[in-house]
């Protein structure tokens, strides 16, 4: 919070400077309308001058202190977020991304959308009951009494966020499915489409006319409250000072009236600041036995997939799983690596992993950029050798996701950036799609050669029964 106090001093002395230029300007036009002599106005004047001046000033300053603050704030959060990354390897891909663009973004914003509204409500609270309290006593309670029930009621009031997983859901099957749509017509996906978006903006459009119809009761209870405090002070001050009050609340109002959207952000944002990402049910654990360890682990999507699954891989381990497409292999590598979290049950992993799979991304730079941020040239080369690729040009961009490469390269190439990371347990998914049999029983032999230098784990996900595993030990 040290960090914010800058912008948080910046929005204050901007919104008193709001309520000092509306206050004068009322004095002034109210006296004026008595008719005195130009010269008893003048102080006025200066004033009216000197705050719009330093409103106009202030409100600059405040925004510009607000937004560097912010970038660097968010700059920090995505530099911790990296190195947590490359020093802890607690993240998963899909955990990873997650927090640099989602919840980075969404800490950004508890600067201007919690922090500055409610602290500026608070302090603008605390200050006009203080002048309240000559005129008023006891009723200068009023203020703050309002502002602590705006807090209650937005805090109270919850609106559920729009459900948009059908419609996403329909937009990722229809983009699986392009090609066929492509041969049989895209008119009753089309209209499927259709019909789901306008659910979903349904329920979006109840949902935001909710929030703006209880936003709309809070500026009716605030004025209402105003009002009550205007009509105490009709009775103990003269004309001029309650014209004076008038505009002045008018600005508190308005100061009010963003406490709900900050309450709403603050129950979106979580104030948790960066956090540590735990996934229910998996541990990394570098003292248990096993390199992979699962007990009683249940998972499924719609449907159950695994059913109270054990499994136990032991250090140094080769191991092949074999089965037909949906049989769940796939599941398994995702929960091996946290991409996929399990419904029950706990997974120990003792070591670090790398995995390759068909999903894997691969930069358009070189291939020494591919590798560069974790390995060394050696290092590079050594991994290229084992996956039979010794005599690619290391420094030629290889196109978006290694798309001058072929299917059986590309797959190759990922297993080598696996390798590089120097694992303790290598997962490999389909590691000889695209090849053919004597390239594949190389690259699975040259593989198993070098974990068992290194005693590393290998588990290996895969479908073909095409190859002579026994012959390359596995």
């Amino acid at each position: 919070m040290k960090k914010f106090l800058p912008a948080i001093a910046a929005n204050i002395s901007a919104a008193f400077s709001e309520i000092l230029l509306m206050a004068s300007a009322a004095w002034l036009i109210a006296s004026a309308a008595l008719q005195p002599p130009l010269s008893s106005l003048s102080v006025g004047i200066t004033l009216v001058r000197t705050a719009g001046i330093a409103r106009a000033v202030l409100r600059y300053f405040d925004r510009f202190l607000t937004h560097k603050i912010i970038f660097k704030y968010l700059d920090d959060l995505r530099e911790e977020l990296f190195k947590s990354a490359a020093l802890t390897k607690k993240f998963s891909s899909g955990e990873f991304l997650h927090e640099l663009i989602i919840t980075a973004d969404l800490l950004k914003d508890f600067l201007p959308r919690v922090v500055l509204p409610l602290s500026t409500a608070a302090l603008t609270t605390i200050l006009l009951t203080y002048f309240l309290i000559a005129p008023l006593g006891i009723f200068a309670g009023i203020l703050p009494a309002i502002f602590f029930a705006v807090i209650i009621l937005s805090i109270k009031f919850k609106v559920e966020t729009a459900d948009d997983s059908e419609y996403r859901a329909k937009l990722l099957d229809f983009n699986g499915g392009k090609d066929e749509l492509k041969i049989y017509g895209v008119k009753p996906a089309l209209k499927i489409l259709n019909r789901t978006a306008e659910n979903f903006g349904t329920s979006q459009l109840k949902i935001q006319t909710r929030q703006l119809n209880f936003d709309t009761f809070i500026k009716i209870f605030i004025a209402a409250g105003n009002f009550l405090i205007l009509l105490k002070l009709g009775a103990v001050v003269d004309k001029i000072n309650l014209t004076v009050w008038a505009l002045i609340l008018f600005v508190a109002q308005e100061i009010f009236s963003a406490v709900p959207a900050a309450v709403r952000s603050f129950r979106d944002i979580g104030v948790k600041g960066y956090r540590d990402i735990g996934v229910k049910g998996i541990v990394k654990n570098f003292s248990t036995d096993f390199a992979v360890e699962f007990r009683n682990v249940n998972f499924g999507y719609d449907f159950p997939i695994i059913k109270n699954f054990n499994l136990q891989i032991e250090r140094g381990e080769k191991v092949l799983i074999v089965g037909e497409s949906g049989a769940g292999k796939t599941t398994l590598l995702y929960l091996m690596t946290k991409i996929l979290q399990p419904d029950s049950g706990e997974i120990f992993i003792g070591g670090k992993v790398a995995a390759a799979t068909s999903t894997n991304y691969i930069f358009s730079q070189s291939i020494r950029f591919n590798f560069e941020i974790y390995a060394t040239d050696a290092e590079i080369f050594n991994a290229l050798k084992i996956c039979q690729l010794e005599n690619f040009e290391i420094d030629t961009e290889i196109g978006e996701d290694a798309a001058k490469l072929s299917g059986g390269e590309r797959g190759r190439l990922q297993i080598a950036l696996a390798l590089a990371k120097n694992p303790d347990i290598l997962i490999l998914d389909e590691p000889t799609a695209g090849l053919d049999k004597i390239l594949a029983e190389k690259l699975i032999a040259a593989l198993v050669d070098d974990c068992n230098k290194k005693n590393r784990t290998l588990i290996i996900i895969t479908h073909d029964l095409n190859l002579n595993w026994k012959k390359i030990n596995l």
